[in-house]
């Protein structure tokens, strides 16, 4: 976050809400081309609301008064445009990663393996969609299906969900995306459920009153930002891990 340059010789103490740039693009196959565009193409989206949020809060100088609804109301779809980015990332990702990385021997294949005998296959009680996983024409790439189906659900939760995708990528050993990294996102996919189902509205002191949540717009572009920021640390390790299995099976690496 900035402050707003100097208008007219005054300064103004407007909060400019900025995204960190991304870095450049990992080097990787095609694994991660769909993932790396998708987050790309988030980016640049809540980038340009937060700039066009900027632009009218300029406009109305709302230094001198309280944010208006309109404006927290931007923010609020900055959220949902970052966490729907998230789920159409991390989809992408495991859907063109698991392929490569199932072939071989590690830490992706342990965690398939281990998914399918405790959730799938537990106490031989096998659904139906399972069943025609197995006898599919290709049955490996059905099963592939159902398990990115199992991780991410109809959407990204939270930090559990994140958890569960990283560790089917093979990278639970990674730094960057520590159990405690994870959890720091937590609120910020509790501020998206609020959004998206509950429409932001808390009871208000007084029966049979409600108001809008309080949203903080640079808080806002914070976590957006930083969610941004942790879709390039699930991609850049899983290009890694790719290349690695590429070479273990002789394949080219492009």
């Amino acid at each position: 976050m900035s402050e707003a340059p100097e208008t007219n010789g005054k300064s103004s103490r407007l909060t400019v809400v900025e995204l960190t740039d991304l870095p450049r693009k990992p080097v990787g196959g095609a694994e991660i081309n769909r993932s790396w565009n998708r987050l790309v193409a988030t980016h640049e989206s809540v980038r340009a609301l937060f700039s066009t949020l900027n632009q009218l809060r300029a406009a109305q100088d709302e230094t001198r008064g309280p944010i208006s609804e309109a404006h927290r109301d931007q923010a609020r779809a900055a959220i949902v445009f970052t966490t729907a980015g998230i789920d159409a990332c991390l989809s992408a990702l495991l859907k063109d990663a698991l392929p490569t990385l199932l072939r071989i021997d590690g830490p992706a294949h342990n965690a398939f393996v281990a998914h399918f005998m405790k959730e799938r296959f537990k106490d031989n009680k096998v659904t139906q969609a399972t069943k025609k996983a197995v006898v599919a024409f290709d049955p490996r790439t059905a099963l592939i299906d159902l398990y990115v189906e199992d991780l991410t659900g109809p959407s990204i939760q939270g930090a559990k969900d994140l958890a569960r995708c990283r560790d089917a990528l093979g990278l639970k050993d990674d730094p960057a995306l520590a159990q405690s990294v994870l959890d720091e996102h937590q609120p910020f996919f509790n501020a998206r459920h609020e959004v998206v189902h509950e429409l932001d509205i808390v009871d208000a002191a007084g029966r049979g009153t409600r108001s809008r949540r309080h949203r903080d717009i640079a808080a806002v572009g914070e976590q957006c930002d930083g969610a941004l920021q942790l879709l390039r640390a699930f991609i850049a390790p899983t290009a890694r891990t790719v290349r690695t299995a590429r070479r273990t099976m002789g394949w080219s690496e492009s």
